[in-house]
């Protein structure tokens, strides 16, 4: 009796709030279970992924004499429809001075972060994972793995989606007493089933 006045009184509340107050809330108590299922093997992997990511960020500004904030960014504009591994081959390709073959607007993007580090980076996704590899703590990244993890409908979420589903990953971190940074990592390593 009690759990059914419970899921009726949630239905009524959910009625009343908007679509992205909706994903916000559906995300929260979606991530906060995978964060529960998580292994403790993933939850080491999530605690280093952004230091060693920004290990590779450091080389690549070393190559580029450069800013850390521009060496991610590079990292960064090499993200777009790449495995992590091709990623970073890219990243450090483009900072030998070698053009990567792929998506043409990723080489642009890290062309124009030579000049403009995270500004180049315009995309929602582009720009926090950028500020989460150069150390931001509370960048949240959402991307396809983070959109699945919410059971959104679809991959590319809006603009309304993307804070929605960032709100939703501050939410479950604050709850773990982890930083919004590793937390989305954590969701990112459980729902993909590997970190790489």
């Amino acid at each position: 009796m009690y759990t059914r006045t419970i899921n009726q009184t949630k239905d009524k509340l959910m009625t009343t709030l908007t679509a992205n107050e909706t994903y916000t809330a559906t995300a929260t108590d979606l991530y906060r279970d995978l964060i529960v299922r998580a292994t403790l093997g993933q939850v080491e992997q999530a605690s280093v992924w952004y230091h060693e990511a920004q290990e590779v960020a450091h080389e690549v500004a070393r190559n580029l004499d450069t800013t850390l904030e521009v060496g991610a960014s590079v990292v960064s504009a090499f993200s777009p429809r790449e495995r992590w591994a091709s990623n970073i081959e890219k990243a450090i390709a483009f900072s030998l001075g070698h053009t990567p073959k792929g998506l043409g607007n990723n080489l642009k993007m890290a062309q124009a972060s030579l000049t403009a580090g995270f500004y180049a980076l315009k995309g929602l996704k582009t720009n926090a994972f950028a500020r989460a590899i150069a150390g931001d703590s509370d960048a949240v990244v959402i991307d396809v793995w983070m959109m699945r993890a919410a059971n959104m409908e679809t991959d590319s979420p809006t603009q309304g989606q993307y804070f929605a589903l960032s709100l939703a990953c501050r939410n479950v971190a604050k709850e773990f007493g982890l930083t919004p940074r590793t937390a989305q990592a954590l969701i990112w390593i459980v729902v993909r089933g590997s970190a790489i």
